[in-house]
């Protein structure tokens, strides 16, 4: 009878496994998407600021806390 308890455990041991696998594999599919839109952006900024009139607006920071 235990033996037949570990193998529920396993079994849901497993299914929980795969549930999180597919969860971290959109989230990895999201994050290359990121990473590939920014990197585009990266290059026509850098395309711009080589332009010999560049065109480009430095967005306003928001204020950051003093540093102690």
């Amino acid at each position: 009878m235990r033996l037949r308890k570990q193998i529920v455990k396993l079994k849901e041991l497993r299914a929980a496994d795969r549930e999180e696998l597919a969860e971290l594999r959109a989230d990895r599919e999201a994050l290359v998407r990121v990473v590939n839109q920014l990197t585009l952006e990266k290059r026509q900024l850098r395309q711009q600021l080589t332009a010999p009139d560049p065109v480009v607006r430095i967005l306003p920071t928001q204020p950051q806390p003093p540093v102690s």
